[in-house]
């Protein structure tokens, strides 16, 4: 889920299947006072690397690359 919509809607824990892929803003976000726990999947892991390895305009469109 975006950080902007975590802060705008006040949810207050979010739990990550894996942050290697791609790395938000954590940080920032628990500055903010939010809960962030993240799992290290490594299921969410390969999920995330297949979509990657197999939609890259998809992927790179959406994150801005």
């Amino acid at each position: 889920m975006c950080s902007g919509a975590i802060l705008l809607y006040g949810i207050p824990k979010v739990v990550i299947g894996e942050n290697r892929t791609f790395c938000g803003p954590e940080d920032y976000v628990r500055s903010r006072g939010v809960e962030v726990v993240v799992s290290n999947n490594q299921e969410c892991r390969q999920l995330m690397e297949t979509f990657i390895e197999n939609n890259p305009v998809l992927w790179y469109e959406d994150i801005g690359k």
